[in-house]
């Protein structure tokens, strides 16, 4: 049978961990959480001409339809994210 060596001093409290914790690291910053901004898929039921138009509107633009919601939606006063509004089309490789 194994014998456990004895604890040396007392544990301290919660209010000593943190003392003690201040003074090891004062200079530190409060952990920061970022929280992630994942991308998700929106499906959207349009009728055929909406789509159409969006579809012109985009390719006059230069733009995705993507971009072409999504600008239009900044331009509502929605919180857009800069992602969204960049072209992320996946580019072929030559």
């Amino acid at each position: 049978m194994k014998i456990l060596k004895p604890r040396s001093a007392a544990r301290p409290s919660a209010e000593e961990a943190l003392r003690i914790t201040a003074l090891q690291t004062p200079s530190l910053p409060p952990a920061q959480i970022a929280s992630p901004d994942r991308p998700t898929t929106l499906n959207l039921r349009l009728r055929s001409s909406t789509v159409a138009a969006l579809t012109a509107q985009a390719r006059a633009e230069g733009l995705t339809q993507k971009q072409v919601v999504c600008r239009a939606l900044a331009a509502a006063g929605l919180a857009v994210a800069p992602a969204d509004l960049e072209d992320r089309t996946p580019r072929r490789r030559e």
